[in-house]
């Protein structure tokens, strides 16, 4: 009992991330490619004991026996939920999530493993790939991001299709297959609630350097003192030495890597400030044979003062961060003046960060202007959908009925993605 309530407390302590679920409609649909649900931050996945309390695609936070994952494969919908570093980078979870789907040891790149100080190689997941069988990166996926997962999906994307020269010049022929890139092997990205641009909530916990100093403090002390037992789902910070490696019970004291941890920016929370994540996105390109699809959700309405408030069916759990992001208004913060769409919010993700990443505006799209157009749907170009109003970044998670049940908004999501 204790260890579930302590697993309880410590997701809602990094609840900086969520996703979501409702509940689907039954109807006969099945896809050509596989799904693959990429949780957030703080996010967890199927195998272990939290999940079975309350899946994240399907509960989140709150108790449920709602599976998202296990629905969508009984409705002939193949569909899997690996489990990435909840903490870690988006590059390092692009990494995790390839070494889940192909089924081999996670290679983070020997160049960005010495600019960043940790160790090259994570967990293994030989024989154990997520799919059953090692994904030869040629059959098409569609991959599917909440909340940070969206930045990991976008990453990993880009790194299939154009690698990266960096590792490449590191370590030539022994280069991982991602970092060599011309895999133009996924179908559909999709965008859940994503900080593409970034959120100001990120840089006020960031840039206080001693909260990042804190957090790789307390998970390494309760990794060394508890292990895996009291942190129930590993929080796979292995390569800092920060967590318990794959084989061990427990983490031993690592002051380096706690330095590096925070000195070195190598963690989603750098990753989703304002400057955090205009850097990169100058790392992430469009995957020319990829339709890109966003998703995004608001939770504020515009009150005294042109300020944005809290809707009263906001999640308890965001009414400080969704007032955190309203009280920018007006504020510049890594060069950018919060105002408008970056004011409107979900509660984590400003309106104007989850609708497509500024650096693609160009070519960015209304989806429903262009269907109604009778446009045809291109890939290699963002495509972002209305907007649902009256939503928060929880409700991915299943924490609330679409306009019908859940099932429905992911049926949806698929019937779009399969279109074409």
């Amino acid at each position: 009992m204790l260890k579930k309530v302590t697993a309880f407390l410590l997701v809602i302590t990094l609840a900086f991330s969520s996703l979501a679920i409702n509940s689907f409609a039954a109807k006969d649909t099945k896809t050509d490619y596989p799904y693959i649900f990429v949780h957030g931050m703080g996010g967890w996945a199927p195998g272990n004991e939290f999940y079975d309390l309350s899946p994240y695609w399907g509960g989140g936070l709150w108790l449920s026996d709602t599976d998202l994952i296990k629905i969508l494969n009984e409705k002939g919908i193949e569909a899997y939920a690996p489990a990435v570093g909840p903490l870690s980078s988006a590059w390092d979870r692009a990494c995790e999530l390839y070494a889940q789907l192909t089924g081999t040891v996670v290679d983070y790149g020997e160049a960005h493993s010495k600019a960043h100080g940790h160790d090259r190689y994570g967990f293994s997941y030989e024989g154990k790939a997520v799919m059953g069988e090692p994904w030869n990166m040629k059959d098409k996926i569609n991959l599917v991001g909440h909340s940070f997962g969206g930045e990991t999906v976008r990453l990993f994307t880009s790194l299939m299709a154009f690698g990266c020269e960096e590792e490449i010049a590191a370590t030539g022929e022994n280069t991982s297959e991602l970092f060599k890139g011309g895999h133009e092997a996924v179908h559909a990205c999709i965008t859940l609630s994503s900080p593409h641009n970034g959120s100001q909530v990120a840089n006020y916990l960031v840039d206080p350097q001693f909260t990042m100093l804190l957090l790789a403090t307390a998970l390494n002390a309760l990794g060394g003192i508890f292990g895996n037992n009291f942190l129930v789902f590993s929080f796979q910070l292995s390569q800092f030495g920060l967590t318990p490696a794959q084989d061990e019970f427990r983490a031993l004291p690592d002051f380096k890597g706690i330095y590096n941890f925070c000195k070195y920016n190598d963690n989603c929370g750098y990753d989703m400030t304002l400057r955090g994540a205009r850097e990169l996105n100058e790392k992430i390109k469009l995957a020319p044979n990829t339709y890109y699809y966003s998703y995004s959700t608001a939770a504020t309405k515009e009150g005294l003062f042109g300020l944005q408030y809290p809707i009263s069916s906001l999640n308890p759990i965001f009414y400080i961060s969704g007032a955190m992001l309203a009280l920018t208004t007006g504020m510049t913060i890594d060069g950018v003046k919060i105002e408008g769409d970056w004011a409107v919010n979900d509660g984590i993700v400003p309106l104007a960060s989850a609708l497509y990443p500024l650096c693609d505006a160009a070519t960015a799209c209304d989806y429903e202007k262009a269907i109604a157009a009778n446009e045809k749907i291109e890939p290699g170009r963002w495509y972002y959908l209305d907007t649902m109003y009256g939503t928060d970044h929880f409700d991915f998670c299943g924490t609330k009925d679409y306009p019908t049940t859940f099932e429905d908004f992911y049926f949806g999501m698929i019937e779009t993605a399969n279109s074409r």
